[in-house]
């Protein structure tokens, strides 16, 4: 077996500033991201190599697919469902939160409830947070205090979720309750220091272990599922990794989000993928609220 530290290869370049979210559609084999400040959404069917902009608008933060296939943008002031077949949108829900700026990251639970990330007033002014969107239309602030609120996960059991603040550096774990979308006992998991950039987006693989993209680190990070410790870490050519998310026929894939593009050539804001032997990841839960 060869122990040649595995490469990260560049899959689409549109040299965006700022890409994000990336998510993967398993039935039609395409891959999805928000460019946050280009007010765009894209994707790219892997089977065909076919790039397409999807999206332009107010922008888009996150968001979720939902159980059709549509996907739901969590947008500056509201969420709007989008046909990614057609274009249409049809707003969903409004949101004017004091001290929230725009959307962030955002991921579905098991039962299709959404928990949307927020930027504060700044990203270094603590009023941002969670907010869990349930099918019954309700709305709940379930996390406060952050100026950038980023990548969550679920472990297999689904008796635990995991939450990124940027604005610290930190994750941090909760007890997770699949019946009711309780998350409850925050402790803080891992602290990144100066050195390995600041956690941003993250997802998770089949042993549970945390992938953690960072920002101004030139790397993506394996965590380990107990304590948070570091297995590895996998360099890349770029300073910016913004989010990394599981995809592919077998889920063996990982494709991740940089940013700092300059919309020409720069490699800074391509999406690229990552295989690591042996590591796989899991289907994302898909959201339920339309």
């Amino acid at each position: 077996m060869s122990n040649a530290e595995p490469t990260p290869k560049v899959l689409v370049n549109r040299s965006c500033a700022l890409s994000e979210n990336p998510l993967w559609d398993e039935q039609t084999e395409t891959i999805y991201w928000t460019d946050i400040t280009g007010g765009a959404v894209w994707s790219h069917h892997v089977p065909s190599a076919t790039t397409k902009q999807i999206y332009a608008g107010p922008t888009v933060g996150g968001f979720t697919q939902e159980t059709d296939g549509a996907l739901l943008l969590f947008r500056v002031s509201d969420i709007t469902r989008l046909d990614p077949a057609t274009g249409a949108l049809r707003e969903v829900a409004k949101f004017d939160e004091p001290g929230n700026t725009r959307f962030n990251d955002v991921i579905a639970d098991p039962r299709g409830r959404v928990f949307a990330g927020t930027i504060g007033t700044t990203e270094s002014t603590p009023t941002g947070g969670v907010y869990r969107y349930d099918p019954d239309g309700s709305v709940r602030r379930v996390i406060y205090g952050t100026g950038c609120s980023n990548g969550m996960a679920f472990t297999a059991d689904r008796k635990s979720f995991f939450w990124t603040c940027s604005t610290r550096s930190q994750i941090y774990r909760y007890d997770y309750d699949e019946e009711t979308g309780e998350i409850t006992n925050e402790r803080l998991w891992y602290q990144a220091t100066k050195e390995e950039g600041i956690t941003d987006g993250m997802t998770i693989d089949t042993e549970d272990n945390l992938w953690s993209a960072r920002w101004d680190g030139y790397r993506v990070a394996q965590h380990a599922a107990p304590d948070g410790k570091v297995l590895r870490e996998i360099k890349f050519p770029v300073a910016k990794v913004s989010s990394v998310t599981f995809g592919g026929p077998d889920f063996g894939t990982m494709f991740l989000s940089t940013a700092g593009g300059n919309g020409k050539d720069s490699l800074d804001g391509a999406i690229f993928t990552l295989q690591v032997p042996g590591v796989r990841g899991r289907a994302k839960f898909r959201s339920r609220l339309t």
